[in-house]
C-alpha cells in the first residue's frame, strides 16, 4: 500500500503535467502560426523562440495578430505598460484591455527595471553639398550617443568640419552637445545643456552655453521622439581679444520618428533663443534630416542645416546641406 508521501508526490506530478503551458502565439498574414516565447518586438521584427527550433526573427509586415498571456513590459502608443495582450481578427491588430490596439504602436520593452541602462548611438561621414563654384574641399564627421532609464537620459553629440577653399582654410571647427534629461513623469522632464564650439584657425574663437529648464515630452518611449523644453541659458563668446557673455531665454524642439518598419527616419532639432540685450533679436539654430537604412546598421542621411543670428546692424544666415554615410551601434 502507498505511503502518504508517495501518494502526495504522484499528485503533485500529475497537476505539473496536467496544468497547460504558456505559451506566446503569433499569427501570419499567410495563415501560419507560431507558439513559443516572444523575445523582442522592435520597429523592425519581431522574435519569438519556439520549443522545436531556434529564435525565429518576423518582419512586422508578415504579422496580422499576435497573443501573450503573461503581463510583460510592452510600449504602447509610446507609452511603457505592463500588460497581457490577446489576438484579434482585425488584421494588424491585438486585444490590450479588450481593446482594439493597432500593432504599429507596440514595442516589446526588455528593460525589466526603471533603473535599466539602454545605449545607442550612431557614427558618420559626410560631404557638404552646397552649391560653390570655388574649388572646395569639404570634411564632416559627426558621432551621437545615446543612454537611458526610464527616468534618466543622457545624450552627446560631436561634429567636426573641415573646410579648405582655393588651398586655403576656411573653416576647422570642433562642436560637442552634451544634454542630460530628468523624467519627471510620463511627459513632463527636467533638462540641462551644455555646448562647445571651437574655431580652430589662425585667429581662434570659442562660444559656450549651459542652460536649464522645464520641457515636455510628448511621447518618447522606443526610439521615437518629441519634446519640448524651454530653457535659461548663459552664453560665452571668447577670443584672444575679448570675452563678451550674455544671458537668453531658449526655446527648444527635437523630434525623431521611425517609418515602414524603421527603414526610415525622419528627425529635427530645432533652438530659436532671445537674448536679454537689445542688439540681437534672436539666435536660432535648426537641423532637419533623414536617414535610410542600407542593412540593420548601415545608413544614408541627408541633413539641411541652417543658423542664423538677427540683431539691429545685420541678419547673417548660415545653410548647408549633407549627404552622409553611417553606421548605427
Amino acid at each position: 500500500m502507498p505511503n502518504r508521501h508517495s501518494l502526495l508526490s504522484m499528485a503533485t506530478f500529475l497537476a505539473i503535467i496536467s496544468w497547460p503551458s504558456v505559451a506566446d502565439t503569433v499569427l501570419l498574414k499567410n495563415g501560419d502560426k507560431i507558439t513559443g516565447e516572444i523575445k523582442k518586438f522592435d520597429e523592425e521584427h519581431l522574435v519569438i523562440k519556439p520549443s522545436y527550433s531556434p529564435k525565429i526573427s518576423i518582419e512586422r509586415s508578415a504579422i496580422k495578430s499576435f497573443e501573450t498571456d503573461q503581463k510583460q513590459h510592452w510600449s504602447i502608443n509610446r507609452t511603457l505598460k505592463d500588460v497581457s495582450i490577446q489576438s484579434s481578427e482585425l488584421d494588424g491588430f491585438v486585444l490590450v484591455n479588450n481593446q482594439q490596439t493597432p500593432i504599429s504602436e507596440l514595442v516589446f520593452s526588455d528593460r525589466k527595471s526603471d533603473s535599466e541602462w539602454r545605449y545607442s548611438g550612431s557614427v558618420e561621414a559626410a560631404i557638404d553639398v552646397t552649391s560653390n563654384t570655388k574649388n572646395t574641399q569639404k570634411l564632416h564627421a559627426k558621432s551621437d550617443i545615446t543612454a537611458e532609464t526610464l527616468q534618466w537620459r543622457h545624450n552627446l553629440k560631436s561634429e567636426v568640419r573641415y573646410e579648405t577653399e582655393e588651398k586655403t582654410t576656411k573653416r576647422n571647427t570642433l562642436e560637442a552637445h552634451y544634454s542630460l534629461d530628468y523624467l519627471i513623469s510620463e511627459h513632463w522632464l527636467l533638462r540641462q545643456e551644455d555646448y562647445f564650439q571651437e574655431d580652430r584657425r589662425d585667429f581662434p574663437i570659442s562660444n559656450y552655453y549651459a542652460a536649464l529648464g522645464p520641457g515636455y515630452r510628448f511621447w518618447g518611449i522606443g526610439r521615437d521622439k518629441l519634446d519640448f523644453v524651454v530653457t535659461y541659458n548663459h552664453f560665452w563668446l571668447e577670443t584672444q581679444i575679448f570675452t563678451y557673455q550674455l544671458n537668453a531665454w531658449a526655446a527648444t524642439l527635437n523630434y525623431k520618428q521611425y517609418w515602414f518598419d524603421g527603414v526610415l527616419e525622419t528627425y529635427a532639432d530645432l533652438q530659436i533663443a532671445f537674448p536679454d540685450t537689445p542688439t540681437i533679436d534672436y539666435i536660432s539654430d535648426a537641423t532637419l534630416g533623414l536617414k535610410y537604412l542600407l542593412t540593420q546598421q548601415i545608413y544614408l542621411s541627408f541633413k539641411y542645416d541652417i543658423n542664423q543670428t538677427k540683431s539691429a546692424a545685420q541678419h547673417s544666415r548660415d545653410i548647408s546641406y549633407n549627404l552622409g554615410l553611417g553606421v548605427n551601434f
